[in-house]
Protein backbone atom coordinates (compact mmCIF):
# COMPACT_ATOMS: atom_id res chain seq x y z
CA UNK A 1 0.00 0.00 0.00
CA UNK A 2 1.65 3.15 -1.30
CA UNK A 3 0.75 6.75 -0.55
CA UNK A 4 -1.37 9.61 -1.76
CA UNK A 5 -1.83 9.28 -5.51
CA UNK A 6 -5.06 9.18 -7.49
CA UNK A 7 -5.92 6.77 -10.28
CA UNK A 8 -5.89 9.50 -12.93
CA UNK A 9 -2.52 10.74 -11.70
CA UNK A 10 -0.78 7.36 -12.12
CA UNK A 11 -2.86 5.27 -14.54
CA UNK A 12 -5.33 7.60 -16.23
CA UNK A 13 -3.57 7.23 -19.61
CA UNK A 14 -3.00 3.46 -19.35
CA UNK A 15 -5.60 2.72 -22.05
CA UNK A 16 -7.73 4.99 -24.26
CA UNK A 17 -10.78 6.26 -22.42
CA UNK A 18 -13.83 4.12 -23.20
CA UNK A 19 -16.84 2.39 -21.67
CA UNK A 20 -14.58 -0.39 -20.40
CA UNK A 21 -11.75 1.81 -19.10
CA UNK A 22 -12.59 5.03 -17.27
CA UNK A 23 -9.38 6.94 -17.90
CA UNK A 24 -8.43 10.31 -19.32
CA UNK A 25 -8.81 11.80 -22.79
CA UNK A 26 -7.09 15.09 -21.97
CA UNK A 27 -10.21 17.24 -21.87
CA UNK A 28 -10.77 16.90 -18.10
CA UNK A 29 -10.40 20.11 -16.12
CA UNK A 30 -11.15 21.94 -12.90
CA UNK A 31 -11.97 25.63 -12.33
CA UNK A 32 -9.82 27.99 -10.32
CA UNK A 33 -12.00 30.66 -8.74
CA UNK A 34 -9.67 33.55 -8.00
CA UNK A 35 -10.33 35.90 -5.14
CA UNK A 36 -10.88 38.75 -7.63
CA UNK A 37 -13.90 36.90 -9.04
CA UNK A 38 -12.31 35.66 -12.24
CA UNK A 39 -12.30 31.97 -13.15
CA UNK A 40 -9.60 30.01 -14.98
CA UNK A 41 -10.11 26.52 -16.39
CA UNK A 42 -7.15 24.26 -15.56
CA UNK A 43 -6.90 21.09 -17.66
CA UNK A 44 -5.10 17.82 -17.01
CA UNK A 45 -1.59 17.82 -18.44
CA UNK A 46 1.61 15.85 -18.62
CA UNK A 47 5.25 16.86 -18.44
CA UNK A 48 6.83 14.99 -21.37
CA UNK A 49 10.27 14.58 -19.80
CA UNK A 50 10.42 12.52 -16.63
CA UNK A 51 13.22 14.50 -15.05
CA UNK A 52 13.47 14.63 -11.22
CA UNK A 53 11.38 17.81 -11.14
CA UNK A 54 8.53 16.17 -13.07
CA UNK A 55 8.77 12.96 -11.03
CA UNK A 56 8.08 15.06 -7.91
CA UNK A 57 4.97 16.86 -9.16
CA UNK A 58 3.10 18.06 -7.10
CA UNK A 59 6.18 19.52 -5.45
CA UNK A 60 4.51 20.34 -2.12
CA UNK A 61 1.96 19.01 0.36
CA UNK A 62 -1.58 19.29 -0.97
CA UNK A 63 -3.66 19.18 2.20
CA UNK A 64 -5.21 15.91 3.34
CA UNK A 65 -7.82 16.90 5.91
CA UNK A 66 -11.43 15.74 5.67
CA UNK A 67 -12.50 19.32 4.92
CA UNK A 68 -9.97 19.54 2.07
CA UNK A 69 -11.24 16.34 0.50
CA UNK A 70 -14.86 17.48 0.74
CA UNK A 71 -13.96 20.67 -1.11
CA UNK A 72 -12.29 18.66 -3.86
CA UNK A 73 -15.34 16.43 -4.20
CA UNK A 74 -18.04 19.10 -4.07
CA UNK A 75 -16.25 22.29 -5.05
CA UNK A 76 -17.15 25.54 -3.32
CA UNK A 77 -20.84 24.68 -2.90
CA UNK A 78 -21.89 24.87 0.77
CA UNK A 79 -24.07 21.74 0.68
CA UNK A 80 -21.99 18.58 0.38
CA UNK A 81 -24.34 15.78 -0.59
CA UNK A 82 -25.48 13.96 -3.70
CA UNK A 83 -23.09 12.91 -6.46
CA UNK A 84 -19.77 14.78 -6.10
CA UNK A 85 -18.88 17.08 -8.99
CA UNK A 86 -15.10 16.45 -8.62
CA UNK A 87 -14.60 20.14 -9.46
CA UNK A 88 -12.79 21.43 -6.38
CA UNK A 89 -9.22 20.10 -6.68
CA UNK A 90 -7.63 23.29 -7.95
CA UNK A 91 -9.68 25.58 -5.71
CA UNK A 92 -8.69 23.60 -2.64
CA UNK A 93 -5.03 23.50 -3.62
CA UNK A 94 -4.93 27.25 -4.19
CA UNK A 95 -6.43 27.82 -0.74
CA UNK A 96 -3.67 25.93 1.07
CA UNK A 97 -1.25 28.00 3.19
CA UNK A 98 1.51 29.41 0.96
CA UNK A 99 5.05 28.08 1.22
CA UNK A 100 7.83 30.68 1.29
CA UNK A 101 5.24 33.32 0.47
CA UNK A 102 4.85 32.03 -3.09
CA UNK A 103 1.58 31.31 -4.84
CA UNK A 104 1.53 27.63 -5.90
CA UNK A 105 1.12 26.57 -9.51
CA UNK A 106 -2.58 25.68 -9.95
CA UNK A 107 -1.63 23.09 -12.57
CA UNK A 108 0.25 20.93 -10.05
CA UNK A 109 -2.76 18.89 -8.87
CA UNK A 110 -3.87 18.28 -12.47
CA UNK A 111 -0.59 16.67 -13.57
CA UNK A 112 -0.87 13.03 -14.69
CA UNK A 113 1.81 10.57 -15.77
CA UNK A 114 1.95 8.67 -19.04
CA UNK A 115 2.50 4.88 -18.99
CA UNK A 116 6.10 5.14 -20.21
CA UNK A 117 6.87 7.39 -17.24
CA UNK A 118 5.69 4.81 -14.68
CA UNK A 119 6.73 1.69 -16.63
CA UNK A 120 6.72 -0.78 -13.73
CA UNK A 121 3.20 0.04 -12.53
CA UNK A 122 1.87 0.36 -16.09
CA UNK A 123 3.42 -2.82 -17.48
CA UNK A 124 2.19 -4.86 -14.52
CA UNK A 125 -1.28 -3.36 -15.03
CA UNK A 126 -1.36 -4.45 -18.68
CA UNK A 127 0.42 -7.78 -18.21
CA UNK A 128 -2.06 -8.68 -15.47
CA UNK A 129 -5.03 -6.61 -14.32
CA UNK A 130 -6.05 -3.12 -13.26
CA UNK A 131 -9.15 -1.90 -11.45
CA UNK A 132 -10.56 1.46 -12.48
CA UNK A 133 -13.16 1.24 -9.70
CA UNK A 134 -10.96 1.00 -6.58
CA UNK A 135 -11.69 3.90 -4.25
CA UNK A 136 -10.04 4.85 -0.98
CA UNK A 137 -11.98 3.39 1.94
CA UNK A 138 -13.11 6.85 3.09
CA UNK A 139 -12.70 10.53 2.09
CA UNK A 140 -10.20 10.89 4.91
CA UNK A 141 -6.58 11.42 5.73
CA UNK A 142 -3.87 8.75 5.54
CA UNK A 143 -4.10 7.09 8.96
CA UNK A 144 -7.87 6.42 8.97
CA UNK A 145 -7.60 4.90 5.49
CA UNK A 146 -4.72 2.67 6.54
CA UNK A 147 -6.68 1.55 9.58
CA UNK A 148 -9.50 0.58 7.24
CA UNK A 149 -7.02 -1.72 5.47
CA UNK A 150 -6.15 -3.40 8.78
CA UNK A 151 -9.46 -3.26 10.63
CA UNK A 152 -12.29 -2.45 8.23
CA UNK A 153 -12.87 0.84 10.05
CA UNK A 154 -11.05 4.04 10.90
CA UNK A 155 -12.42 4.02 14.42
CA UNK A 156 -14.79 6.87 13.59
CA UNK A 157 -12.08 9.45 12.95
CA UNK A 158 -11.63 11.33 9.69
CA UNK A 159 -8.21 12.90 10.28
CA UNK A 160 -4.92 11.87 11.86
CA UNK A 161 -5.99 13.54 15.12
CA UNK A 162 -6.43 10.27 17.00
CA UNK A 163 -2.78 9.23 16.99
CA UNK A 164 -2.08 9.45 20.76
CA UNK A 165 -1.94 5.84 21.89
CA UNK A 166 -3.85 6.18 25.18
CA UNK A 167 -6.96 7.33 23.35
CA UNK A 168 -6.60 4.57 20.78
CA UNK A 169 -6.04 2.01 23.51
CA UNK A 170 -9.39 2.90 25.07
CA UNK A 171 -11.14 1.61 21.94
CA UNK A 172 -8.83 -0.94 20.33
CA UNK A 173 -9.92 -1.89 16.83
CA UNK A 174 -10.26 -5.62 16.17
CA UNK A 175 -8.15 -6.35 13.09
CA UNK A 176 -8.10 -8.80 10.19
CA UNK A 177 -4.95 -10.26 11.75
CA UNK A 178 -7.00 -11.55 14.65
CA UNK A 179 -9.35 -13.20 12.16
CA UNK A 180 -6.43 -14.73 10.27
CA UNK A 181 -4.97 -16.18 13.48
CA UNK A 182 -8.34 -17.60 14.53
CA UNK A 183 -8.61 -19.35 11.17
CA UNK A 184 -5.07 -20.73 11.29
CA UNK A 185 -3.53 -18.47 8.65
CA UNK A 186 -0.08 -16.90 8.98
CA UNK A 187 0.60 -13.20 8.47
CA UNK A 188 3.41 -10.67 8.62
CA UNK A 189 3.86 -6.92 8.13
CA UNK A 190 7.04 -5.96 6.27
CA UNK A 191 8.00 -2.33 6.84
CA UNK A 192 10.80 0.11 6.01
CA UNK A 193 10.77 2.71 8.79
CA UNK A 194 7.36 3.28 10.43
CA UNK A 195 5.08 0.24 10.89
CA UNK A 196 1.89 2.25 11.29
CA UNK A 197 -0.14 -0.86 12.11
CA UNK A 198 1.91 -1.27 15.29
CA UNK A 199 -0.15 1.56 16.81
CA UNK A 200 -3.15 -0.78 16.85
CA UNK A 201 -3.56 -2.19 20.35
CA UNK A 202 -4.86 -5.43 18.83
CA UNK A 203 -1.36 -6.09 17.45
CA UNK A 204 0.87 -5.03 20.35
CA UNK A 205 1.51 -8.58 21.56
CA UNK A 206 2.26 -9.70 17.99
CA UNK A 207 4.97 -7.17 17.13
CA UNK A 208 8.08 -9.32 17.77
CA UNK A 209 6.90 -12.30 15.71
CA UNK A 210 4.89 -10.62 12.97
CA UNK A 211 6.75 -7.42 12.04
CA UNK A 212 9.89 -7.59 9.86
CA UNK A 213 12.12 -5.11 8.09
CA UNK A 214 11.34 -5.32 4.39
CA UNK A 215 14.93 -4.96 3.21
CA UNK A 216 16.17 -7.64 5.60
CA UNK A 217 13.54 -10.32 5.24
CA UNK A 218 11.03 -10.01 2.39
CA UNK A 219 13.12 -11.17 -0.57
CA UNK A 220 14.69 -13.96 1.49
CA UNK A 221 11.33 -15.16 2.78
CA UNK A 222 9.99 -15.18 -0.78
CA UNK A 223 13.01 -17.01 -2.16
CA UNK A 224 12.78 -19.68 0.50
CA UNK A 225 9.02 -20.15 0.18
CA UNK A 226 8.43 -18.73 3.65
CA UNK A 227 6.05 -15.92 2.80
CA UNK A 228 3.01 -16.08 5.09
CA UNK A 229 -0.56 -16.48 3.86
CA UNK A 230 -0.98 -12.71 4.11
CA UNK A 231 1.76 -10.10 3.81
CA UNK A 232 1.27 -6.35 4.15
CA UNK A 233 4.11 -4.18 2.82
CA UNK A 234 4.69 -0.68 4.17
CA UNK A 235 6.88 1.72 2.13
CA UNK A 236 9.59 4.03 3.40
CA UNK A 237 7.97 7.29 4.50
CA UNK A 238 11.07 9.28 5.46
CA UNK A 239 14.54 9.88 4.11
CA UNK A 240 16.87 7.54 5.96
CA UNK A 241 19.64 9.23 7.95
CA UNK A 242 21.50 5.92 8.23
CA UNK A 243 21.30 4.43 4.75
CA UNK A 244 20.78 7.73 2.88
CA UNK A 245 17.86 6.17 1.01
CA UNK A 246 14.98 8.29 -0.25
CA UNK A 247 11.30 7.74 0.59
CA UNK A 248 9.68 5.23 -1.76
CA UNK A 249 6.03 5.80 -0.77
CA UNK A 250 5.27 8.12 -3.76
CA UNK A 251 3.67 10.65 -1.39
CA UNK A 252 3.91 14.15 -2.97
CA UNK A 253 6.46 15.68 -3.26
CA UNK A 254 8.51 12.46 -3.11
CA UNK A 255 10.02 11.18 -6.35
CA UNK A 256 7.66 8.52 -7.73
CA UNK A 257 10.51 6.57 -9.34
CA UNK A 258 11.68 5.24 -5.97
CA UNK A 259 8.20 3.80 -5.55
CA UNK A 260 8.55 2.21 -8.99
CA UNK A 261 11.69 0.51 -7.74
CA UNK A 262 9.85 -0.79 -4.68
CA UNK A 263 7.02 -2.22 -6.80
CA UNK A 264 9.56 -3.91 -9.06
CA UNK A 265 11.45 -5.44 -6.15
CA UNK A 266 8.24 -6.83 -4.64
CA UNK A 267 7.05 -8.26 -7.96
CA UNK A 268 10.41 -9.82 -8.79
CA UNK A 269 10.53 -11.44 -5.35
CA UNK A 270 7.08 -13.03 -5.55
CA UNK A 271 7.37 -13.89 -9.27
CA UNK A 272 10.53 -15.91 -8.65
CA UNK A 273 9.31 -17.47 -5.42
CA UNK A 274 8.26 -21.14 -5.30
CA UNK A 275 4.84 -19.91 -4.10
CA UNK A 276 4.19 -17.82 -7.25
CA UNK A 277 1.54 -20.16 -8.67
CA UNK A 278 -0.70 -19.50 -5.63
CA UNK A 279 0.06 -15.82 -5.07
CA UNK A 280 -2.03 -12.69 -5.50
CA UNK A 281 -0.09 -9.42 -5.31
CA UNK A 282 -2.17 -6.25 -4.98
CA UNK A 283 -0.52 -2.86 -5.49
CA UNK A 284 -2.80 -0.18 -4.08
CA UNK A 285 -2.69 3.28 -2.49
CA UNK A 286 -4.22 4.49 0.77
CA UNK A 287 -5.79 7.69 -0.59
CA UNK A 288 -5.44 10.27 -3.34
CA UNK A 289 -3.50 12.91 -1.40
CA UNK A 290 -5.00 15.81 -3.36
CA UNK A 291 -4.13 14.62 -6.89
CA UNK A 292 -6.96 15.01 -9.41
CA UNK A 293 -9.37 12.25 -10.30
CA UNK A 294 -12.55 12.66 -12.33
CA UNK A 295 -14.66 9.70 -11.10
CA UNK A 296 -17.12 10.46 -8.26
CA UNK A 297 -16.85 8.10 -5.28
CA UNK A 298 -19.87 5.83 -4.83
CA UNK A 299 -21.88 5.17 -1.69
CA UNK A 300 -20.39 2.82 0.90
CA UNK A 301 -21.80 0.53 3.58
CA UNK A 302 -21.06 2.26 6.91
CA UNK A 303 -18.94 0.19 9.31
CA UNK A 304 -20.92 1.47 12.31
CA UNK A 305 -20.21 4.04 15.01
CA UNK A 306 -19.25 5.81 17.05
CA UNK A 307 -18.68 8.74 14.70
CA UNK A 308 -17.22 11.59 16.78
CA UNK A 309 -16.65 13.74 13.69
CA UNK A 310 -20.27 13.42 12.55
CA UNK A 311 -19.42 11.58 9.31
CA UNK A 312 -20.99 8.12 9.06
CA UNK A 313 -18.55 6.74 6.47
CA UNK A 314 -21.38 6.15 4.02
CA UNK A 315 -19.32 7.06 0.93
CA UNK A 316 -15.91 6.11 -0.32
CA UNK A 317 -12.92 8.34 -0.94
CA UNK A 318 -11.31 9.38 -4.21
CA UNK A 319 -10.32 6.66 -6.68
CA UNK A 320 -6.80 5.28 -6.31
CA UNK A 321 -4.56 3.06 -8.47
CA UNK A 322 -5.03 -0.68 -8.00
CA UNK A 323 -3.09 -3.35 -9.89
CA UNK A 324 -3.85 -7.05 -9.35
CA UNK A 325 -1.07 -9.49 -10.22
CA UNK A 326 -1.43 -13.28 -10.27
CA UNK A 327 -1.13 -16.26 -12.61
CA UNK A 328 -4.93 -16.35 -12.40
CA UNK A 329 -5.35 -12.80 -13.76
CA UNK A 330 -5.52 -12.71 -17.56
CA UNK A 331 -3.35 -10.11 -19.32
CA UNK A 332 -5.19 -6.88 -20.01
CA UNK A 333 -7.91 -7.51 -17.43
CA UNK A 334 -9.92 -4.49 -16.28
CA UNK A 335 -11.47 -5.53 -13.00
CA UNK A 336 -14.65 -3.96 -11.62
CA UNK A 337 -17.16 -4.94 -8.96
CA UNK A 338 -20.45 -6.45 -10.20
Amino acid sequence: MLENRSFDCMLGYLYPKSEVFDGLDGSESNPWHRLDGSVEDVRVWNSPAIRPEAACIPSRELGELFADINMRLYGLQPVQDGVPSMRGFVDNFMRQPPEDGRLPDPRAVMHCFKPAQVPVLSQLATAFGVSDRWHASAPCETWPNRYFAHAGTGGGYVNNEFLPLPRLNLRPLPTIYRRLKECGYSWKIYFHDLPQAATLADLWLNIPAHFSLFEDDFAEDARNGRLPNYSFIVPRYFASLWTHKAPNDQHPPHNILYGEQLIASVYNAVRNAPTWQRTLLIVVYDEHGGCFDHVPPPAAVPPGGPCPAGFEFDRYGVRVPAVLISPYVAPGSIIRPP
